[in-house]
């Protein structure tokens, strides 16, 4: 007979909240084989990312679990260095990252960068044109218009955002995979892979884990979750979808096995301004906030694509998104708009439990 611990780890990081996250732990185990005793839970935590990033391993061995869980966070280290469009540290700081140097090399020359800049922007690409631009990663003049990564926001002009909006295309973002080169034409254009980043991170983080021997672990990474395997007891992993507009509770509770679950809310990075509320989640046509929707939570086996979407769905607003993703094989989606109406897609029937909270209706 198994007997379990119930963890509730929930996260808040500054105006960040992320999902609350189950965790359902072996400690003992009685009438089995050794080996499913001697399982143990291995787990730290990092701000990377300009995030909370929690990784779980459970495994039979402290060397193997603790060595694991290095290599995961090396991981965000790395890809957080590479995609930070922002300086970091100051004099004694380590040399820019690829997308610090595509940005200020903008309308001079190629830059050469990692495979796995070329990686991200490729998928970033893909899944731009696939949206009609929906998802755009060189939202970066739009994104300092309004100040979001800096430390004061402000609403900007229309003029102001015109003036941005002109320098947003992904269409013109030249990648050459041969020679590894990125290059933005234009003086002035930014990438922001800010609404990918974090996603690649965590699928190179579990490869990594994978490529160690685990075979049961959890990420948690400011709203997007990966759960690697089943829990010890063979059973999915229980991830909790928190109530956009009451950080206390949960809405709905997901079964998950080796799949990502990423969620994007108005809520995780915001200010106010003469009592209006203002987002970072910006429609790439207009300059200004996405409205129709207050929470998108993706369901996909990749987290860089869960991630990404997440960001487009939102973007898109519930018609057009729900039209969108049903389309998209291995991937689900559950969209909630300003009047609490939640849209879930056909697949995830017998994947998701709702818990009838916070006056929520399934959208007919």
């Amino acid at each position: 007979m198994f007997v379990f611990v119930v963890v509730n780890l929930y996260l808040k990081t500054w105006t960040w909240t992320v999902l609350v996250i189950i965790i359902f732990v072996q400690i003992t185990c009685a009438g089995c084989g050794q080996k499913s005793a001697s399982l143990q839970d291995f787990s730290g935590e990092e701000f990377i990312m300009n995030t909370l990033v929690r990784v779980h391993v459970i495994c039979e061995d402290e060397k193997k679990g603790r060595a694991a869980l290095k290599q995961a966070f090396d991981v965000f280290k790395k890809i957080d260095h590479l995609t930070n469009r922002f300086p970091e540290g100051g004099p004694t700081a380590s040399s820019p990252g690829d997308v610090l140097k595509i940005n200020g090399s903008a309308g001079l020359e190629p830059v050469e960068v990692s495979v796995d800049t070329v990686r991200i922007i490729q998928r970033s690409q893909y899944f731009a044109r696939l949206t009609g631009g929906a998802f755009d990663i060189t939202i970066g003049p739009v994104m300092d218009s309004w100040g979001f990564g800096k430390d004061i926001q402000y609403v900007p002009t229309d003029e102001e955002i015109s003036r941005a909006l002109s320098l947003v295309d992904y269409r013109k973002v030249e990648v050459d995979p041969g020679k590894a080169t990125v290059f933005l034409p234009q003086p002035g254009m930014s990438l922001d892979l800010g609404g990918v980043a974090k996603g690649y991170a965590m699928d190179e983080a579990v490869k990594a884990l994978r490529e160690a021997g685990i075979q049961h672990a959890l990420i948690n990474a400011g709203g997007s979750v990966y759960a690697l395997g089943t829990r010890p007891d063979g059973e999915p992993w229980r991830v909790g979808i928190q109530d956009p507009r009451n950080s206390e509770d949960i809405i709905a509770i997901l079964s998950l096995k080796d799949s990502a679950a990423v969620t994007s809310g108005d809520y995780q990075r915001y200010f106010e301004q003469e009592g209006v509320y203002y987002h970072h989640i910006i429609d790439p046509s207009t300059g200004k906030q996405a409205r129709d929707l207050i929470q998108t939570t993706v369901i996909a086996e990749s987290t860089t694509d869960a991630d990404i979407l997440s960001t487009a769905l939102f973007v898109l607003g519930p018609r057009r998104g729900m039209s969108f993703v049903e389309e998209l094989p291995g991937t689900e989606a559950v969209l909630i708009g300003p009047d609490k109406l939640v849209s879930v897609t056909a697949g995830l029937i017998n994947q998701l439990t709702f818990t009838g909270d916070g006056g929520y209706q399934i959208a007919s």
